[in-house]
């Protein structure tokens, strides 16, 4: 979802002050005092949405809005909360900070940028106490289980074919249904399905 883009390290504060002035001309987070661009392709878009619809659950509502961890300010593409929930705090005048156990799960869609996903981000989000978070790629999604202060505990490999489990929601989405568009699922010969494209 996000590629680093400076080295300089900024504090949660001055981060705020410049975004708030508008200093950056582009979506921007902020990660471990590193400002990071978000970007958003072809692929990743569509991605997301597929995502928060398979995510939609009664009791909880999916967001894609800032996520206060630690002092960092990560936007991850979604997550979840309990809608009975309320939040802890505020950074800034907008951004609401919530309980760890209100955030049954975070999710990056990760294209190029599948390697800081699953090392920087996953060790932030551990550390900051989300129960489940996954990074969704092209050809496969990473569940990250029992987080502990140096990185989450569990990694599972979810593949095409396969039901990843909503433990939110004591149910399971099939991998299919996030990875690819409804006319391009595999068939049985590895290839997509292309029925709707011949009308």
């Amino acid at each position: 979802m996000t590629e680093a883009s400076i080295a300089y390290r900024w504090s949660r504060d001055e981060f705020l002050r410049a975004w708030q002035a508008g200093a950056f001309d582009h979506r921007v987070e902020l990660v471990e005092g590193e400002v990071w661009s978000v970007v958003i392709g072809d692929w990743h878009g569509p991605a997301v949405f597929r995502v928060g619809l398979a995510l939609e659950s009664d009791g909880f509502e999916v967001s894609g809005t800032t996520l206060p961890t630690e002092d960092s300010l990560p936007d991850p593409d979604c997550w979840v909360r309990r809608l009975d929930s309320e939040p802890i705090g505020v950074v800034g005048r907008k951004i609401s900070v919530w309980a760890p156990d209100d955030i049954p799960l975070v999710v990056e869609v990760s294209d190029e940028t599948v390697v800081p996903d699953l090392t920087i981000k996953a060790n932030l989000y551990s550390r900051g106490g989300y129960p489940v978070y996954w990074v969704v790629t092209r050809e496969l999604i990473y569940e990250h289980t029992e987080p502990t202060p140096v990185g989450y505990a569990n990694v599972r490999k979810f593949r095409p074919g396969e039901l990843i489990p909503l433990h939110f929601a004591d149910t399971a989405v099939a991998v299919d249904d996030i990875l690819f568009p409804k006319n391009r699922r595999p068939t049985a010969d590895g290839r997509g399905d292309r029925s709707a494209d011949r009308g």
